[in-house]
């Protein structure tokens, strides 16, 4: 339906790096989340996000192996549970494995506060959220406007810009998303059956040895290229 009404938030960056990235920080997207996109979100909206760290912010972080041994200690005891003094840090941490909670997150959490719901994208996919498609579209309507690279200019150019983009251009990235996922889809169903063909099975029958030739035993020989061959075998 295009974006939000009300929730634009545009800034000058601060960074030297040039990468606004490092001006969006935890605090800056809270503040945004609950003054900003929370007021004009519909009813029971689901939020795509990606995994940006100040989208991860977890609530209920547990310890890791590379945590201090202190740190476990404390996690277990805060927890209620017990460890022996002459447990070394591997064995704290299957305590911790087994006990640690799903990771919660800030966001989410604020969110779901409100009726709505949280679902992830995959880590490295940008290609998933039709978003990154429309920042695109985004980027060259401002760099056709900002030719005289006038700052004093530059946020009304990004309003216009904002403005220009339409429900129908959002409903069209967002059908090429869907193609991108049903594609996975389908090539991830390939991925499977070649790597079936592939499988190796151990822990057979005793009377199954590594030269039986019975059929049952070993498959026919699938020649895939001049190298390589496609055998399943039963040991």
């Amino acid at each position: 339906m295009g974006f939000i009404p009300n929730a634009q938030l545009i800034f000058r960056s601060q960074s030297k790096s040039g990468d606004y990235h490092d001006d969006m920080n935890k605090n800056n997207f809270n503040k945004w989340l609950e003054e900003k996109l929370l007021p004009n979100l519909p009813p029971r909206s689901l939020i795509v996000m990606d995994n940006a760290s100040y989208h991860t912010i977890a609530v209920n972080k547990a310890p890791t192996m590379s945590s201090t041994k202190d740190q476990m200690q404390n996690w277990i005891q805060s927890k209620g549970l017990t460890y022996l003094p002459t447990m070394v840090k591997a064995q704290l941490y299957e305590i911790v494995k087994e006990h640690k909670e799903p990771i919660k997150y800030e966001a989410d959490l604020m969110l779901e506060k409100h009726g709505h719901k949280v679902v992830r994208l995959p880590p490295y996919h940008w290609d998933h959220n039709p978003i990154e498609l429309i920042w695109s579209v985004l980027k060259r309507r401002i760099a056709v406007k900002n030719v005289g690279q006038e700052a004093k200019n530059i946020v009304k150019i990004t309003e216009e810009a904002f403005s220009s983009i339409t429900a129908e251009e959002w409903k069209k990235e967002c059908k090429h998303v869907k193609k991108i996922e049903d594609k996975y889809y389908h090539e991830g169903i390939s991925v499977d059956r070649e790597i079936d063909n592939f499988i190796i099975e151990l822990g057979g029958d005793d009377s199954d040895t590594a030269d039986d030739t019975d059929e049952s035993h070993v498959s026919d020989l699938d020649p895939l290229d001049d190298h390589t061959y496609s055998k399943r075998i039963n040991f």
